[in-house]
């Protein structure tokens, strides 16, 4: 059996040490500035290093080996202090990295050299890709802009210009998604209109059509949720609309994406959006691929404490579906069967400290960092204890 791939870093930026090993879903959580993007992107560029490298070329940016330019380039400008040269250390399963080094392409003869993407990056920035509902390609970014930030929208743009462009329509098309992944977003994201693509001015632009209005409504006139959502949305429809379990990204069918990682899903969502978007990485995972999420959601951790109780539990699908309030059809049956079989990681990362794993997620853990799911839970504690404290003091007075 293959062992599970395995990250670990120290001293890189504020992440004191790191040791992860990735499930078929990793949550990592945490504080703001505690180094959880710096990690995902890391983990981007050990595993696409030399298409990242084919997709600077292909845009006239070569760095000649040069590591500072290039990591300002791919982490964003003023990055590449945090690989400190006598104290970061970097392993990717096993295997010991000078992250300098990669501010080149592997050594190995071009034609042996991995030139597709592996890992699809859902950027927490994905709204920036769309201003104004105009999709942007990676040209019209800075030098110094992240790296991930501007392949994703160069993704997004060419799925908008060019596949999904000719379509008008693209939410809800029946042949996209499945009733069960597509009717809770129709509910809760895009409350019954539609995501088209307006091209009225001659420049073709995300609009909603609303029931029984003229004109679509403009991007900026949205939700601030569904503003996040639709890039996140078209990344998922290139993801999930292929037969095959994974997503070509080469010539060739083996060349295809094995990871996905998504920033902050939950960015201005109501719960039940949430939950909407986490039934489409329940699909992910089962399409095959190895998924990343970073959250600040208690909701994104709720689920996957519950699928890891139903584990023990021994429970079914039917389970799952309840959780999620979905019909019995056969996708859904399947979605929930496949969910149960998955192994799930968490890890919270802290500045003071080093990465702990908390994927018990147990409420009755000694550890705070794991019974207040890395903080998530704490303030929600805190107002039950001082409501308690508060009506004992109330029935103290009054008695």
């Amino acid at each position: 059996m293959q062992a599970q791939p395995r990250l670990q870093v120290e001293r890189m930026g504020p992440i004191q040490q790191a040791d992860v090993t990735f499930g078929d879903l990793t949550v990592i959580v945490g504080p703001q500035a505690t180094g959880k993007s710096i990690f995902l992107q890391t983990l981007k560029l050990l595993i696409d290093r030399d298409q990242i490298h084919e997709t600077f070329r292909h845009h006239s940016m070569q760095f000649s080996g040069r590591a500072e330019a290039f990591l300002d380039g791919y982490f964003g400008r003023g990055m590449a202090g945090a690989w400190q040269i006598e104290q970061s250390r970097l392993v990717w399963n096993g295997k010991r990295i000078q992250l300098p080094e990669y501010a080149t392409p592997t050594k190995s003869p071009k034609g042996s050299k991995i030139l597709h993407e592996r890992l699809f990056y859902i950027p927490a920035q994905r709204v920036m890709s769309l201003p104004g509902g105009v999709s942007q390609n990676f040209g019209q970014f800075n030098y110094g802009d992240p790296y991930t930030l501007r392949v994703f929208s160069d993704a997004v743009h060419g799925l908008i210009q060019n596949e999904f462009g000719a379509k008008g329509e693209l939410f809800p098309a029946p042949n996209r998604l499945n009733a069960t992944l597509r009717e809770p977003i129709n509910a809760h994201l895009f409350g019954g209109n539609k995501l088209v693509i307006d091209d009225s001015d001659f420049t073709k632009r995300l609009a909603l059509a609303i029931p029984g209005q003229s004109k679509p409504l403009g991007f900026l006139s949205w939700s601030a949720g569904q503003r996040e959502f639709a890039p996140m949305l078209m990344g998922l429809y290139w993801l999930c609309a292929v037969r095959h379990p994974q997503r070509m990204s080469g010539k060739a069918q083996e060349e295809v994406i094995e990871w996905v990682v998504i920033e902050e899903p939950e960015m201005g969502l109501h719960p039940q959006g949430i939950a909407a978007v986490l039934l489409m990485v329940l699909e992910l995972l089962r399409r095959g691929y190895r998924v990343v999420i970073s959250t600040h959601s208690p909701v994104v951790l709720e689920m996957v404490w519950a699928l890891q109780e139903f584990k023990k539990l021994g429970a079914d699908e039917s389970d799952v579906r309840k959780l999620f309030d979905l019909k019995a059809t056969a996708p859904a049956k399947e979605l929930g069967r496949t969910a149960l079989e998955k192994d799930y990681r968490v890890y919270y990362f802290d500045r003071q400290h080093a990465v702990r794993d908390i994927s018990n997620l147990s409420p009755g853990a000694e550890a705070v960092a794991e019974s207040e799911w890395g903080g998530i839970t704490g303030f929600s504690s805190r107002v039950n204890d001082a409501i308690a404290s508060a009506v004992n003091r109330a029935a103290g007075v009054t008695g």
